[in-house]
């Protein structure tokens, strides 16, 4: 009965978990292909030149599209932090302060059906 009740309170945490990871992963695509148009639209403006890195002593046989790739990656990785710290800002959920003393919790206790017992 126990096992039950934690199995079932696990399964309704999990709930709604699917879209978040579907549109987590649609944002992270689209953050990859923005950062890809940009990198590429800095290059061609000549604000990015990938000399610079071969000038940091990276040796000449390493392609450069290696370097545009991990710059991508690097954009897009900004990207999704500022996805978090602008969830923390507007979100109600990250907004509210961890910690703070309360009577009523969030969460429903599994076991709540053995206080009382002594």
């Amino acid at each position: 009965m126990r096992l039950e009740k934690k199995r079932d309170e696990e399964i309704a945490a999990r709930k709604g978990m699917t879209g978040k990871t579907i549109i987590g992963f649609i944002w992270l695509a689209i953050s990859a292909v923005i950062a890809y148009f940009l990198v590429n639209a800095l290059i061609d403006a000549k604000y990015l030149n990938l000399n610079m890195f071969y000038q940091l002593g990276v040796p000449r046989f390493v392609p450069s599209w290696v370097f545009s790739v991990a710059i991508i990656i690097f954009i897009t990785l900004l990207m999704q932090f500022f996805l978090v710290f602008g969830f923390m800002l507007a979100s109600p959920e990250g907004r509210r302060p961890t910690g703070d003393p309360s009577l009523h919790s969030r969460r429903k206790e599994p076991f709540d059906d053995q206080r009382g017992r002594g």
